[in-house]
This record gives C-alpha cells, sequence and structure tokens, in this order.
C-alpha cells in the first residue's frame, strides 16, 4: 500500500468503521437498559408531600448527561465524513500534498476512534452511576416519576438514532468491504 494513494482512506475508514461499530452497539445496549428501567417509573398515590430523593435527583443527573454521550457518538461519523470530504477535496485541489494530508487523515481517524471509544466509557459509566433503577425509592415526590419516564423515553430515542447510525455505518462498511478492489484501484477517494 502506497501512502499516497486511496488505499490510505480505505483502511482508516474500514478502522473507523470497526472501531465505532464495537463501541456503538456497546454503547446501545447499556442506554438501552437504562432507558427500560427509567420508563417504568411510577407514580404512587400518597396523601403527604415528598420531598425529591436524593436518589432520583442523582439519576436524573447521569441520565442527562448519558443522553449527551449519546447523542454525541451518534455525530461522530458525522464528523468523520464531513472531516473526511474536506481532507479528500484538499488532495484534488493539490495533489502534491497528499502524503501529508493522508498523514493528518490518520491522525483524524486515531482521533474519531479514540473518541468513540471514550464516549462509551463516558456512557458506560454513567450507567453504572444510575445502577438499577429498581433501587430508586417506592414513592417519589409528585412530578419526579413523570420527569424520569420523559428521561428514559428521550434516552431510548438517543439510543434508537444511534443504532441506526450504527447500522448505517455497517452497512456502508460492508459496501467498502465488497468493493475493495475497485475502490483500491482509484487513485483519490473523496
Amino acid at each position: 500500500m502506497s501512502f499516497g494513494t486511496s488505499e490510505t482512506y480505505i483502511y482508516a475508514y474500514i478502522v473507523f468503521a470497526g472501531v465505532y461499530l464495537v463501541a456503538s452497539f456497546t454503547f446501545v445496549a447499556s442506554a438501552l437498559r437504562v432507558s427500560t428501567g427509567l420508563s417504568r417509573a411510577r407514580q404512587t398515590s400518597t396523601s403527604t408531600r415528598l420531598a425529591p430523593s436524593d436518589r432520583a435527583t442523582a439519576v436524573l443527573s447521569h441520565s442527562q448527561k448519558l443522553i449527551d454521550y449519546t447523542q454525541l457518538s451518534t455525530l461522530l461519523p458525522l464528523v468523520y465524513i464531513v472531516g473526511s470530504v474536506f481532507l479528500g477535496s484538499m488532495i484534488v485541489r493539490n495533489t502534491d500534498m497528499a502524503r501529508a494530508i493522508n498523514v493528518i487523515w490518520i491522525v483524524f481517524t486515531v482521533v474519531c476512534a479514540t473518541s468513540s471509544v471514550l464516549l462509551t466509557i463516558l456512557g458506560m459509566r454513567e450507567s453504572g452511576a444510575i445502577g438499577k433503577t429498581s433501587d430508586l425509592p417506592e414513592q417519589l415526590a409528585d412530578r419526579m416519576p413523570e420527569a424520569l419516564q420523559r428521561v428514559g423515553v428521550r434516552l431510548g430515542v438517543s439510543a434508537a438514532l444511534l443504532l441506526l447510525v450504527a447500522v448505517f455505518t455497517l452497512l456502508n462498511l460492508w459496501s467498502v468491504i465488497s468493493s475493495l478492489d475497485a475502490l483500491s484501484t482509484v487513485d483519490f477517494l473523496l
């Protein structure tokens, strides 16, 4: 493989997509588990006003962070694609810089793949901090079950979007691998 050809782009994408897929499917499984638990929070009827429990408030806080990490993971392939198109267009404008841009591309791929793993680790840590939602107190403050359910639904939607992006990435990866011979003969890819 010559360092200035399209093979650099192809193999860099294969590495990114592989790492992203493993991280995404792991992340989706964890987020869906938490989402399902939060969506099951129930309102209990009580005649006394209850103060918000510290445990439920902490679960809400960790859930919001988990949603943020899920959404960032969903956007990561888009960042990779846009960055790759930018680098590819730079090569088309100046083919003499192909080697230098390929180095930048490889660094960019490593940064994106590492970001995918880090977001998954952060998400798993937040899921672990949430723990089992069955540990929540039986009686929650008036609006707390509703807030937990709403966050659970948002997390479920975010996890579903991440799953869709991961499936798209999987199909795209399969397309690239099945067309490897044809793609490797092209001088430069955008």
